[in-house]
């Protein structure tokens, strides 16, 4: 991506904010259910309901908390995931612009985000039919092909999404979310699909509003809540922070193994379950074998990281690639 959107992470970087403790616990709480109550949050971090709310109202006035979304298993609707990264050339910062905002308006994306390495630009897309996959990379080349240097597609098959033990500086005692386990092709109600699209993009919503958005009663939208549970599609809530207003760099590691096994494989990702500053994995029919992504506070931070990854799994990792996610734009987990 560009040098201007580089410098900007370096920017935001050396004016992060600095939390105290009580700020870190809160986010802590949030990123284990994004939907927890003030007074709940207040009983754990030791602080009043008011003081929780008015803690919450400034992080996300100052942009740390970007957004609430619920944790979706597509997968158990039939859906699979798709990733288009995308290389760029001759851009300006106009142009830029343009592409990725032609991009977020496309159908089914579900996540968006530049990065700096190779590739320029990440996109995942939703769907039960590639062809729809295939006219929405058609779009792109036929708007933008002189912008276009090169293009890499590849299927996401499963993910884990790991809690923020960086907050806190601890190991991990949640096991992260899983999705993609089980390719099902379960069918929701009315209902279930209207509540199900506000959540993944406002998981904070009161049941209230919910339900004067859906037209349905209280008791309703919490029915066809507790169902999306039950059919374990509704896996949970969480928030998205901005980590760079947090100080922390964002990385994303594509990895290629050597002499894989069952046993290998499990013990790596024993290793992305408790490590407090690996925060998404996902495996994927494509260039790599699996991918994980690492919050850090500083590149020697990362290289560390990085250089106790390869030595204790010398055996099984052939090479590592790397990027830093400078922007994330989107998080919706079921954009339909």
């Amino acid at each position: 991506m560009s040098d201007l959107a580089y410098s900007k992470v370096k920017v935001e970087l050396k004016e992060a904010i600095n939390l105290d403790l009580f700020d870190r616990k809160i986010l802590y709480e949030l990123d284990l259910n994004g939907r927890t109550s003030y007074a709940e949050i207040g009983k754990k971090v030791k602080l009043s309901k008011q003081a929780i709310k008015k803690r919450i109202n400034d992080l996300e006035r100052k942009g740390i908390i970007k957004q609430y979304f619920a944790l979706i298993d597509i997968h158990r609707m039939g859906y699979t995931f798709y990733r288009l990264d995308l290389r760029f050339q001759n851009l300006t910062e106009e142009k830029e612009k343009e592409i990725i905002e032609y991009i977020l308006k496309l159908p089914k994306v579900i996540w968006t985000a530049e990065i700096h390495g190779r590739w320029d630009l990440a996109i995942v897309f939703l769907t039960k039919d590639i062809l729809e996959i295939e006219e929405n990379i058609q779009k792109i080349s036929w708007k933008f092909h002189q912008y276009l240097l090169e293009k890499s597609f590849c299927v996401a098959t499963t993910h884990a999404r790991y809690k923020y033990g960086f907050l806190l500086d601890k190991e991990r005692e949640e096991q992260g979310i899983f999705m993609g386990k089980e390719l099902k092709n379960l069918v929701l109600s009315p209902i279930e699909s209207k509540v199900l699209s506000i959540l993944s993009k406002e998981g904070r919503m009161p049941l209230t509003e919910i339900s004067e958005k859906v037209g349905k009663s209280i008791s309703s939208v919490k029915n066809a809540i507790q169902n999306l549970k039950n059919k374990k599609i509704l896996l949970g809530f969480s928030v998205l922070l901005d980590l760079h207003k947090l100080g922390y760099l964002h990385h994303k590691l594509f990895i290629n193994y050597q002499n894989p096994s069952e046993e290998k494989e499990r013990k790596l990702e024993s290793y992305f379950k408790l490590h407090p500053n690996i925060i998404f994995m996902t495996k994927s029919l494509g260039r790599s074998d699996i991918e994980c992504e690492i919050a850090t506070k500083s590149i020697t931070e990362f290289e560390n990281i990085l250089r106790e990854m390869r030595y204790k799994f010398s055996d099984l990792i052939k090479d590592i690639e790397t990027y830093m996610v400078l922007e994330e734009y989107v998080t919706n987990y079921y954009p339909v």
